[in-house]
């Protein structure tokens, strides 16, 4: 016998919940997955860094810088300003002033001398090292244990 799709004769199955209507009831299934996060505590690491310091090999001369400043009157009067100039190791910086007479005049020059001057007895620069330490926690003892790097 061949029935159209929509008059299938059905019955309903005893205790499945779906009543005789004569109509084919396919139930739907839906599966949920739930996904939890699980903490475990493993173990427990210390990561410490220690900074040893011991003197350079390299001995470093040492030295200062002496700044002489001298003031020179001059006094003149001149037709043009000059810029600083170097004589060897003497900056000279003109200073100047304009009269109401519309003279201009080189009041002074600054001389300024750099020199160096040696220090003796200079220590040695310390260097510094960095040595980092990471250690497990032994469960069992509770002991810190080194960890092979």
């Amino acid at each position: 016998m061949n029935f159209p799709k929509s008059e299938l004769p059905v019955q309903a199955v005893a205790g499945s919940g779906y009543p005789d209507t004569g109509k084919l009831v396919i139930p739907v299934l839906v599966e949920d997955a739930q996904v939890d996060i699980l903490r475990e505590h493993t173990g427990t690491v210390r990561v410490r860094k220690v900074v040893h310091e011991q003197p350079g090999p390299v001995v470093q001369e040492g030295f200062r810088e002496v700044v002489e400043t001298t003031r020179v009157a001059v006094n003149q009067v001149v037709h043009a300003v000059e810029v600083p100039r170097n004589n060897g190791d003497l900056l000279v910086i003109p200073v100047y002033e304009e009269r109401l007479v519309r003279q201009l005049v080189l009041v002074e020059e600054i001389h300024v001398r750099r020199r160096r001057e040696s220090l003796e007895n200079v220590p040695p620069v310390p260097l510094r090292r960095e040595e980092v330490i990471v250690e497990r926690l032994d469960p069992a003892t509770r002991q810190w244990v080194l960890e092979d790097s």
